[in-house]
């Protein structure tokens, strides 16, 4: 696991301090390469073949690498590249990156199966080609303003090139969603390349083309097979894909929350391999608390386990570099557990962990899912809706009177319910925190993304889970997490041959009479008893009401101060509101205060 920056003309300067500005991706070594055409930069965290002879950036023939990831099955694709005459100098996936290129140019892609970003430096061709895998595991940003053309690990990166404007549409997104998707980022110029997507940049011309090689809605073709062969199926890609991230010459551990999914990861691990070691966070508020849990699960598979209790000092302690480690605004506040489970594996000398992240997108796992689906189904096409609405506009006042708990906040939840039209507005509801408030931050509404909404509801929930909440909320939160602590986290789950397979699966098999990801639990029957999966699930959170009610509320007076970009009244409106005692959102507090914090370092 790497960092990599570049750009299309010659400074030696610029990226030095570029890659500094992203050494913790890559503490073990660095290297940079230069022509009058282009500059290219490496920070390398040594994962596998910590010799010399994977030092970055790497040269074959015409072609030039800068690599990020891991491509798991690059054993097999270089027994098929010997097979044609070439030669290996080195034991890593980088070398067969760079010579699977040369054989096959852009559709060597297909054949890799892991997390990537890299770029790939045509000397002969004069362009630059970047590619992202197929799910946006490893991130990958680039700038251009029509002569300059510049790309990076992390936006902080870029950010070394120049001052750079606030891009309002992306904040409008961070305040609705809690994060920036697809292809914009915080600053005007920048975005994200797209996950399974390559871009190629000519050198000569100046521009830009951006093509999609990869699409999981090619795949969703049900079959229809007996229950017991779909189990027997799903478990041996399962081991598979698990056996495939173990391919490591440094310690492995796993993440393991006691959920179903790092329940899964850990167990397969465990009986294929042993001595796994496994890691937990708790917390003193035992309604967040699942490290009971996975202790039980840890001591019936016999991994060495270690957990730990995050606290309220701890919290804070990372809480004040927590817009160092994610350097665009990020809503997400269980970043901090992932942080704080991520420096405890390094402490105990782990380099890379496996997760269970992805199993709640693609078999239907969040209990948002049927929340929604139950909402939609009474309010989506319920009669006179228009008249409804009219007669809550006139009695809101009368309404809002009423002592009964969050009372204001649940009558406008209802009218944003009942202004839906379709799916995608009633999922939205559901999904954004600020609505059509959004507007008293002096910010334009953004609509949810359509498109994903063409079978059965919850489908299209997952789907927009998939390519929007899972590529730039999820694995962002980890990716960050774990390399701000020079740590490699894999992510078994969104394997190609588990997301292709889960697309084939019926429905009514990942979600059986309400019972969400039955399928994935049906396999985990095979190593665990059944009181350890058959739970209500609890996720990855943090008591952040709690805190902020008590230890850490001063914080919020620190940060709401004037502001240039937004309106900060009605933040302090609702700050006042929250002291007084009144229901308030305290994730609206939350993402001003994460917006105060990382405008104060990088704008």
């Amino acid at each position: 696991m790497c960092g990599i920056v570049g750009f299309n003309f010659q400074n030696k300067e610029l990226l030095e301090n570029m890659k500094i500005s992203i050494k913790h991706r890559g503490p073990d070594d660095e290297g940079s390469f230069f022509d009058e055409f282009v500059s290219l930069g490496h920070v390398r965290l040594s994962i596998l073949d910590l010799s010399n002879f994977a030092h970055q950036p790497m040269v074959f023939d015409n072609l030039v690498l800068v690599y990020n990831g891991e491509v798991y099955n690059f054993e097999e694709i270089r027994k098929e590249l010997i097979k044609y005459g070439y030669v290996f100098n080195s034991k890593s996936d980088s070398e067969v990156v760079l010579k699977a290129y040369h054989k096959w140019g852009k559709e060597a892609v297909n054949k890799f199966r892991g997390m990537f970003a890299f770029c790939i430096y045509d000397k002969k061709e004069k362009k630059l080609t970047l590619f992202r895998d197929r799910v946006g595991i490893k991130p990958l940003y680039y700038y251009f303003d029509g002569k300059n053309f510049l790309f990076g690990s992390e936006v902080r990166a870029i950010r070394k090139f120049k001052k750079l404007n606030v891009n309002k549409l992306a904040l409008s997104e961070f305040f609705g969603y809690g994060y920036i998707s697809e292809d914009l980022s915080i600053f005007e110029n920048v975005k994200k390349l797209l996950p399974a997507h390559y871009l190629e940049f000519d050198l000569i011309k100046k521009d830009l083309k951006i093509k999609k090689y990869w699409d999981v809605r090619d795949y969703s073709h049900v079959i229809w097979k007996k229950e017991e062969e779909i189990v027997e199926e799903l478990e041996s890609i399962l081991i598979d894909s698990i056996k495939l991230r173990m391919k490591s010459d440094v310690n492995v551990g796993v993440f393991l929350s006691g959920g179903v999914d790092s329940s899964l990861v850990a167990s397969i691990l465990q009986k294929h391999y042993g001595e796994i070691h496994t890691f937990t966070i708790g917390f003193k508020e035992e309604k967040y608390n699942e490290a009971n849990y996975a202790k039980k699960v840890a001591k019936h598979i016999g991994s060495f386990h270690t957990e730990e209790v995050l606290d309220v000092f701890k919290a804070r302690e990372i809480l004040k570099k927590f817009v160092d480690i994610y350097d665009e605004p990020f809503g997400d506040s269980s970043g901090i557990p992932t942080f704080f489970i991520s420096e405890i594996a390094k402490e105990n000398g782990i380099k890379v962990v496996l997760n269970g992240d992805g199993g709640d997108e693609l078999f239907c796992g969040y209990d948002r899912y049927w929340i929604s689906y139950n909402l939609g189904k009474k309010f989506v096409n319920l009669p006179f809706k228009t008249l409804l609405l009219k007669i809550l506009d006139i009695c809101e006042n009368c309404v809002l009177k009423f002592p009964l708990k969050n009372m204001e906040h649940k009558y406008k939840f209802l009218k944003n319910i009942l202004k839906a039209t379709s799916w995608e507005e009633i999922y939205d509801s559901i999904l954004k925190q600020y609505r059509d408030d959004i507007e008293n931050l002096g910010l334009k509404k953004v609509n949810i993304k359509g498109g994903y909404f063409t079978s059965h509801p919850i489908e299209g929930m997952m789907l927009w889970d998939f390519y929007n909440y899972l590529p730039n909320d999820i694995l962002v939160k980890v990716d960050r997490a774990t390399m701000k602590n020079s740590i490699e986290g894999r992510e078994p789950l969104l394997d190609n041959k588990i997301i292709e397979y889960s697309a084939t699966i019926p429905f009514e098999l990942k979600c059986k009479n309400g019972n969400g990801k039955y399928i994935l639990k049906r396999v985990l029957e095979r190593y665990l008893p059944k009181e350890l999966i058959y739970r209500k699930k609890q996720g990855f959170g943090i008591p952040l009401f709690e805190w902020f009610k008590n230890d850490l509320i001063k914080l919020f007076d620190e940060y709401f101060y004037e502001d240039d970009i937004i309106d900060m009244r009605y933040p302090r409106k609702l700050l006042n509101d929250f002291k007084n005692g009144k229901y308030v959102n305290v994730n609206k507090l939350w993402f001003v205060l994460v917006y105060k914090m990382w405008k104060e370092k990088y704008y």
